[in-house]
C-alpha cells in the first residue's frame, strides 16, 4: 500500500511536475440552531482549525481551493483563500471522479487544498488513484490532513497528516 502516517508541521516541498493535492474535512460544525437547516457554520473550534488549516499549508504555493456548497467546506477554505488570494471553487459532493478530473486537468503540477465531508475525504483520496489508508473517519475526527502526489511516472501517493487541535473521541 503507498500510504504513510506523519504530523506535519509545515508543508513540504513538490516536485515541479508532481500535482499535490490537499484533501481535508471540513472543521468542527455549530450545533444545530434549531433552523431546519443541513448546512451549519463552523463552531468556534472549526474556525480555529480553518486558521490552523490557513498556517499549515502558509508555505504551499496553492493554486485551487474546492469545497462542496455547504457553509462549513467553504469557511474551513476561507484563511487560505484569503492568505493566497485564491478563490474557493465549488463541486458537487458526490461527484469524486469529476473533481479528480477538472483538478488534474486545470491544476496539473500545482498545487490544490479540497475540503470534504467526513463520509467522502477517503472517496476523494480514492477517486486521486490512491488507495484510501483506512475504512473510514469517524464523526468526530477533524484533524485529518491527506496529501495525494500525483506523479506522471508514478502511483498516486497518499500521505496522512494530522493538523489543528487532536480530536477527541466524545465521552460513551
Amino acid at each position: 500500500m503507498s500510504c504513510s502516517t506523519q504530523t506535519a508541521t509545515s508543508a513540504s516541498k513538490t516536485n515541479p511536475s508532481e500535482t499535490t493535492v490537499y484533501i481535508v474535512r471540513h472543521g468542527e460544525k455549530a450545533p444545530p440552531s434549531g433552523a431546519m437547516t443541513d448546512d451549519p457554520s463552523l463552531s468556534e473550534a472549526g474556525r480555529t482549525r480553518a486558521e490552523a488549516l490557513r498556517t499549515q499549508l502558509a508555505k504551499a504555493p496553492v493554486r485551487g481551493l474546492y469545497a462542496t456548497k455547504y457553509k462549513r467546506t467553504q469557511e474551513t477554505l476561507q484563511p487560505l483563500s484569503q492568505a493566497t488570494n485564491v478563490p474557493v471553487q465549488i463541486y458537487e459532493a458526490s461527484d469524486f471522479a469529476g473533481l479528480a478530473t477538472k483538478v488534474k486537468d486545470a491544476h496539473a503540477g500545482q498545487t490544490v487544498v479540497v475540503a470534504g465531508h467526513s463520509n467522502t475525504v477517503l472517496s476523494l483520496v480514492e477517486a486521486f488513484g490512491a488507495q484510501k489508508p483506512f475504512a473510514a473517519v469517524a464523526d468526530h475526527e477533524y484533524d485529518y490532513l491527506f496529501k495525494v502526489t500525483l506523479s506522471p511516472d508514478k502511483p498516486a501517493m497518499v500521505e496522512v497528516m494530522k493538523y489543528g487541535a487532536v480530536s477527541i473521541a466524545p465521552a460513551k
